[in-house]
């Protein structure tokens, strides 16, 4: 398990960083819902079509139990939950809800625990090392 790196040069003139190289990761690529669900079948007893119905169904729950202002929490995956961005009013009785809620995002916070130095440990990043992008290195 690895995670592909190249370095990129902050070009943002008002940084403090301005001028300075940082590792970026790059995607390897993209795995659909039936590569997953063809995985499974490899790697279990399950049919393609059950793995498809639960993850399909999964997404239903998320939804609705998102929408009913509720946080998921998928032991070994992470947290969901919804918040809001809004424009800010210096008054409190003038805030809007249609005019200054710009939108609704969902969040994610990965499962994890925290380590030796107050760092934060994700259970994805457990095992994986960095490699320089293949036809790149400084």
């Amino acid at each position: 398990m690895a995670v592909h790196i190249k370095l990129v040069r902050n070009n943002i003139k008002s940084s403090s960083s301005y001028g300075k190289y940082f590792a970026k990761s790059v995607s390897q690529g993209e795995i659909t819902l039936d590569e997953i669900g063809e995985e499974v079948c490899r790697n279990s007893t399950f049919t393609e079509g059950t793995v498809k119905g639960v993850v399909t169904e999964l997404q239903e729950i998320l939804k609705r139990r998102l929408s009913d202002g509720q946080t998921v929490i998928l032991p070994g995956i992470g947290r969901f939950s919804l918040r809001v961005e809004s424009i800010g009013v210096d008054d409190p009785k003038a805030f809007n809800i249609r005019r200054h809620i710009t939108r609704i995002v969902c969040g994610f916070l990965p499962a994890g625990r925290r380590g030796e130095g107050r760092h934060i440990l994700y259970d994805f990043c457990e095992g994986v090392k960095t490699v320089w992008q293949k036809g790149f290195k400084p």
